[in-house]
């Protein structure tokens, strides 16, 4: 095997072009992800000694070693690094063969979105309508989540864009954003509840009941928490930790608990009957809801999605 301590380190963009082929990232991940080099063979059907030297061929270009050899292969420092930028590189590719596809069948281009739940209730839906009118030829695919998994997704470029709301960690990012519109959490409850027909509430008389609460660590239940400490109440009993949309209605219906919507979602389901939205919305804001996306300038068919979210966020909410 190619030993990689003895040569100067030297990990000029020029090599790295030079000796770096797609293979060797995807030889790489596969040994990440199977932990050994016989595993990483089988998956990708060549043999174990090719994978070894696809493996001394990217730690010579990157003049450092990626995994220490012995009965199980062990990262080094450097492998984090060097794995991320090749899922990237991996997922810019093939984004790149999928969009020749859409061209040759005749559309004009492909935009991952990731939103989350404030924003999938009327936001994407429109936009998707007026983009079919104004952009026929755009392929579109959406990925609800949760705010932390959705970033992990653009993270690894499996998403174009977010339609998420513009936290510190939005803001902090660095990355191109517009603010679309302000949409605050309400608690909501089951139609039959007992604060159903209450006027006003106060977080003392929410807290005396089971919620379905938000995962700890998101900016939700930080402001959730906050909210209840702010009026020094501890945090109350919870039926259970969940960010489903389905059987968190369906909880609220059958039980005493409360939760938090945002309040377009909330009002939409307050007219359908599933739920009733309470006078109380969060002390602490988490955000206004926007864009983010990675280009500082956006290609023609990302700038016709970003531009469409705009113009019907302006339609919705003025």
């Amino acid at each position: 095997m190619l030993g990689v301590h003895n040569e100067p380190a030297d990990t000029s963009l020029a090599r790295w072009m030079r000796r770096i082929r797609l293979r060797h990232l995807e030889v790489l991940l596969a040994i990440a992800r199977h932990g050994s080099l016989t595993a990483a063979a089988a998956s990708l059907d060549i043999t174990q000694p090719a994978v070894s030297q696809w493996l001394a061929d990217i730690e010579a270009a990157a003049g450092v070693r990626l995994f220490e050899r012995g009965k199980a292969l062990r990262p080094t420092p450097y492998t984090a690094t060097i794995l991320a930028h090749a899922e990237r590189v991996l997922q810019d590719a093939n984004r790149a063969i999928a969009e020749v596809e859409s061209i040759r069948s005749g559309s004009t281009g492909r935009v991952r979105i990731g939103a989350t739940q404030v924003a999938t209730a009327s936001l994407v839906p429109a936009t998707v309508l007026r983009l079919r009118a104004q952009a026929p030829g755009i392929e579109l695919s959406l990925a609800e989540d949760t705010v932390a998994r959705l970033w992990a997704g653009f993270e690894r470029n499996e998403l174009d864009m977010l339609v998420t709301r513009l936290d510190t960690r939005a803001l902090g990012s660095g990355l191109p954003h517009r603010r679309l519109f302000v949409d605050r959490y309400r608690v909501v409850c089951g139609p039959d509840h007992p604060l159903a027909g209450r006027a006003r509430l106060d977080w003392r008389e929410v807290s005396r009941f089971p919620w379905l609460m938000p995962p700890t660590g998101t900016p939700l239940h930080e402001a959730l928490s906050a909210s209840f400490a702010s009026a020094e109440i501890a945090l109350p009993p919870v039926l259970l930790t969940s960010v489903s949309p389905a059987v968190n209605v369906a909880l609220l219906r059958e039980t005493d608990a409360l939760a938090l919507q945002p309040n377009e979602m909330a009002r939409r389901l307050q007219a359908k009957g599933e739920l009733v939205a309470l006078s109380l919305t969060l002390a602490h804001d988490t955000g206004d809801v926007g864009l983010v996306w990675r280009e500082p300038s956006p290609g023609p068919v990302l700038e016709a999605v970003l531009s469409a979210f705009v113009q019907e966020s302006a339609t919705q909410h003025g």
